[in-house]
């Protein structure tokens, strides 16, 4: 019986691990990916006047936001989508349509029951942790202030709120992941 404990104390010792470069860019993939999916379910949820045929000015003046640029162009999509005209003159406008953002950012929560990763002394090296259990969750969270003005007056007005989630959970060496809202993006990726 002890030399089967001791057998598996050496295959423990001398198993392998696989370790993946999170990123090498400034933020990784699965960050943006979040955001861009909370962006993308928040305005999901807007309501505006009927925009057909409308000439429309958006105001995008208080968008303070990382990801501006995406916001932007998703929010124009939608509201072209609704067969409004995008136009460039706020005097031109029926509507004039100013998003804020609120917040656009994501959290990040890890587990772990095991040994986390150890740094050899000496050496920019780390020893591997050896989880029994971890979990990782991620999730990205958009919050957008949507105000929509015609002939100065507030015709109306909404926060939207939007959150994707990806959680990733370990038991040994098996994986299970019970919430994905990216997993498109790596399939269409792999295509």
């Amino acid at each position: 019986m002890k030399d089967v404990i001791k057998a598996i104390l050496l295959l423990l010792l001398l198993a392998g691990c696989t370790s993946r470069s999170v990123s090498h860019t400034p933020r990784t993939a699965i960050e943006q990916l979040l955001l861009s999916t909370a962006v993308d379910k928040a305005f999901d949820k807007v309501r505006l006047p009927e925009l057909s045929d409308k000439k429309v000015y958006l105001d995008f003046s208080n968008l303070q936001s990382y990801d501006s640029e995406y916001v932007k162009s998703a929010f124009k999509g939608y509201v072209a989508e609704r067969g409004a005209a995008v136009i460039e003159k706020p005097e031109d406008a029926d509507y004039i349509i100013q998003i804020s953002c609120g917040a656009l950012g994501n959290e990040y929560k890890d587990t772990l029951i095991g040994i986390p990763a150890l740094p050899v002394p000496g050496s920019t090296m780390s020893l591997p942790e050896l989880a029994l259990w971890k979990s990782v969750e991620q999730d990205g969270i958009a919050k957008f202030l949507i105000t929509v003005c015609s002939n100065g007056k507030v015709v109306s007005k909404g926060h939207y709120y939007g959150k994707a989630e990806r959680d990733e959970t370990f038991f040994l060496w098996m994986r299970s992941q019970p919430k994905d809202d990216i997993r498109k993006a790596w399939e269409e990726a792999e295509k």
